[in-house]
């Protein structure tokens, strides 16, 4: 899997902090995923350690972080020197099927969408697989199947994409970021179908699709008519599958 992060880790941070990230996504992520106390839980494409950390915040005992790149698991390993919650962070492709132990929770937070084909999905699919208990339960964040590309009505949200090319199971996309550092990464939209039997494929039941939704704060801050592209047209979704016992 290629590392698109090399360049844009420290602008790939920064864009953390939008209101989409703040009042929609993470809310909405913590809320699906829920207590995590005295359990164990891993975090692939874990990034800079955003949520990461969140997991250790829910209570978890033991708390790893994987990502490909080695720039945002430095940027990852920083903060946990600057405020350390003993949360452990490794290099490692989950596409190679690495193994690190047999966790209750697994977070996939934009993985899927970096497989360039069907095996490649097939392989991050058995690689978080391998990684869980049995009962151990999946959760992950992708770019919606059903989300319509090149509308421009991401634009309030600081972002644009744009579709690269449509195949039989999905389309690729580029994503363009504006701000301070403008930056863009090209992933694929997979259709629910494809997810779905990848996970089945794989040893994962119990699959579940829920969306995002907005924080009170969130419509306080910005209003509503602000969040209704996000919500009528959503972008990312949360899916969920248990690890077959």
């Amino acid at each position: 899997m290629h590392d698109q992060y090399e360049r844009i880790a420290h602008a790939y941070r920064e864009a953390r902090k939008a209101p989409m990230s703040l009042f929609l996504e993470a809310p909405s992520v913590l809320k699906a995923i829920g207590n995590l106390e005295g359990k164990r839980a891993i975090d692939f494409a874990c990034g800079e350690g955003f949520y990461t950390r969140m997991l250790k915040g829910r209570g978890a005992s033991v708390v790893v972080g994987i990502d490909l790149s080695p720039q945002m698991i430095e940027l990852a390993e920083e903060e946990e020197r600057r405020a350390p919650l003993g949360v452990s962070y490794f290099v490692a492709d989950v596409a190679e099927k690495p193994k690190f132990g047999a966790f209750d929770l697994a977070t996939a937070i934009f993985l899927f969408n970096y497989a360039e084909d069907v095996d490649a999905l097939d392989n991050m699919v058995s690689g978080v697989f391998e990684n869980l208990a049995p009962n151990g339960r999946l959760l992950a964040v992708v770019p919606n199947p059903a989300f319509v590309n090149g509308r421009k009505d991401t634009l309030p949200y600081g972002y644009f994409v744009e579709e690269l090319e449509r195949g039989s199971c999905g389309a690729r996309f580029k994503m363009t970021f504006y701000g301070a550092s403008e930056f863009s990464i090209e992933c694929m939209q997979w259709d629910r179908p494809t997810y779905e039997a990848a996970l089945a494929r794989n040893g994962f039941s119990s699959i579940e699709w829920m969306p995002f939704e907005v924080t009170p704060e969130g419509l306080c801050a910005f209003g509503e008519a602000f969040w209704d592209a996000a919500l009528t047209n959503p972008k990312s979704i949360i899916l969920s599958a248990i690890k077959a016992s």
